[in-house]
């Protein structure tokens, strides 16, 4: 509404409140609102140092949609310091985070900030082709909430370009709509904007009445960059209508609103601050680093774990191999050892049998002659004793003499070794 005092008020207000019950996420949000209060009001410095201490909070926070805005503000606020590439800087940080949402309002709002930079550098075809695009996205998406702003980005570059009809056209669509939104702060952009169009066209009169309206709503409003433009345009109207004098008032008006925009004081201010954003893009780099080098150490560290736990495994399994091998040699020595003993044993057992056949043979009832002792065998024959028992089992015969059949057979012998004290057998 352009009551830009009574903003500050609340704005300040609503900061103090903030910090009173430390909520974090509301006093960027009170920093942010009156960043944009001293942006239109012109004090830059003070609009520079709540904007970023804004996106600081917020960038610490990780409300990536408060940090866009955050970005776009900053951008916004170099624009108005002339500061155009550096505007646009700040606009391209903004896209990349947004790139997959085109229906998302910030996309369009970056495309028609882009595009007011790179008309205040000279880049119509470049400014007309992002504010063509924003429109197409209003239209496509029904984003009415831009569309006044679009309008008049249109129409400043249609009439840069010297395509004045359409300048018209989206001219008067814009100070309609902002009229419908009682935004004054936009209808002053605008209606200075058609007073540039009256004076390339060469229609100074009616310049003069849009230009004089809009320094009227300047000054109400307290838009210190509108009356300065107005106050320029008035100077160049009536230099073209032909009165010198009215145009160098009018010069001077925009001189003395020029100087108190821009004061020594206030230049400092800004190189200062710029300085401080100097530093908080280093120290936000240096923190980048210790976070790099952070996971740097977590992946060697991580690396170095896997390593041990891999040469434990390999120990292990080495250590395994090694026990199985140790116990697969005593497996086969003793299995040779047992084939050993299952042999030896096989022959225990031939010979145990082979006994046990000769003890069956000699077993039972053996017909033996009464006189000659002859032994019949299994064929009805009759053999010796002697070879009966040879043939049967391994028991061999030596001959010898009793000593009762020595006495009955050889008396005299007997009788002879007897009386030297020796036995006869």
């Amino acid at each position: 509404m352009g009551k830009f005092k009574l903003a500050v008020q609340f704005g300040t207000e609503s900061l103090a409140l903030s910090r009173k019950i430390n909520n974090p996420e509301r006093i960027a949000k009170a920093h942010n609102t009156l960043g944009i209060t001293y942006t239109f009001m012109g004090r830059y410095s003070k609009a520079l140092e709540k904007h970023l201490e804004s996106l600081r909070i917020r960038e610490s926070l990780s409300l990536e949609p408060a940090s866009i805005q955050s970005l776009n503000n900053i951008g916004i606020l170099y624009h108005n310091m002339g500061q155009y590439q550096k505007a646009i800087e700040y606009y391209q940080q903004i896209l990349p985070r947004i790139a997959q949402r085109l229906d998302d309002p910030r996309h369009i709002l970056v495309h028609l900030n882009t595009g007011f930079a790179e008309y205040k550098l000279g880049r119509l075809d470049e400014a007309l082709r992002h504010h063509q695009q924003a429109m197409a996205q209003i239209q496509k998406n029904r984003q009415t909430a831009l569309l006044a702003y679009a309008c008049f980005n249109l129409g400043i570059t249609y009439t840069d370009l010297k395509r004045f009809p359409q300048a018209h056209r989206y001219l008067d669509r814009a100070l309609a709509e902002y009229g419908k939104k009682g935004q004054e702060h936009g209808r002053a952009q605008v209606l200075n904007g058609l007073g540039r169009l009256h004076l390339l066209t060469r229609n100074p009169g009616r310049g003069i009445l849009c230009a004089r309206e809009a320094a009227a709503l300047a000054l109400r409003i307290n838009a210190r960059e509108e009356l300065k433009a107005s106050y320029e345009l008035l100077a160049l109207l009536y230099e073209q209508l032909g009165d010198p004098a009215q145009s160098y008032r009018y010069y001077k008006s925009f001189i003395a609103t020029k100087d108190s925009i821009y004061t020594q004081q206030e230049n400092g201010r800004i190189a200062e601050i710029s300085l401080n954003l100097a530093t908080l893009r280093k120290d936000n780099e240096i923190d980048l680093l210790k976070r790099e080098k952070i996971i740097a150490s977590l992946k060697y560290e991580k690396g170095r774990y896997f390593v041990i736990v891999i040469i434990s495994a390999l120990v292990f399994t080495i250590g395994a191999a090694g026990i199985l091998i140790f116990y697969n040699g005593k497996i086969r020595k003793h299995k040779k050892s047992l084939q050993s003993s299952n042999l030896l044993l096989e022959q225990l057992n031939a010979e145990l049998h082979e006994k046990i056949n000769e003890i069956r043979t000699l077993s039972g009832l053996l017909p033996i002659c009464s006189q000659c002792k002859k032994i019949r065998n299994d064929r009805g024959y009759w053999e010796q004793l002697e070879g009966y028992i040879s043939e049967h089992t391994s028991a061999t015969f030596s001959h010898g003499i009793c000593p009762h059949c020595a006495e009955e057979l050889y008396p005299e012998a007997t009788e002879w070794l007897r009386a030297k004290g020796q036995d006869a057998t």
